[in-house]
């Protein structure tokens, strides 16, 4: 199934394809790019492993039909539905699927003192600790907390959709 990925996000550049190749080798991602690994591979310059951004490992998308499914396969592409529509990473395994949620919530503390909304990061029906809300934003590709929650700013449903093998 194809999984569409932007390359910005409020104007700011995403680096999704980069963040994304970071998942495979230098040789898969010479592949994707049409040239051929043993003319290049291992000799050139190796921007992937230089770039200091973390690696894409999941995505999360809303599901209401419950489609995405372990075992699935996933193509990646950016621009979608455009002239310029171009696929950017080796046709992958779904590897695992997990349910998300984010939710906004108040108690007495914050309606008292005129506060922002809590939140929460549910997983697979536990709520994951504050704690590990920036390894989840950067695994998504994310820089930071502040920007994962600017994108998430609602309550959310969906899912959290693996082609590594990290789960929460």
């Amino acid at each position: 199934m194809i999984l569409g990925f932007s390359t910005q996000i409020n104007k700011k550049p995403t680096y999704f394809v980069e963040k994304i190749h970071k998942c495979f080798s230098l040789k898969e991602v010479y592949m994707i790019a049409g040239l051929n690994p043993a003319l290049h591979y291992p000799k050139d310059y190796n921007y992937i492993a230089k770039d200091k951004k973390p690696a894409k490992l999941h995505t999360i998308r809303e599901d209401k039909t419950n489609r995405w499914k372990a075992g699935m396969k996933i193509d990646f592409f950016i621009n979608m539905y455009r002239k310029e529509m171009f696929r950017f990473a080796p046709v992958l395994p779904v590897v695992s699927v997990q349910d998300f949620e984010i939710v906004y919530y108040t108690d007495r503390e914050v309606l008292r003192n005129d506060l922002p909304p809590k939140r929460a990061i549910v997983i697979d029906d536990k709520r994951l600790s504050e704690d590990k809300w920036l390894e989840l934003a950067q695994n998504d590709g994310f820089d930071t907390v502040e920007e994962f929650f600017a994108y998430f700013n609602e309550d959310f449903t969906g899912k959290l959709i693996h082609w590594t093998d990290k789960k929460y």
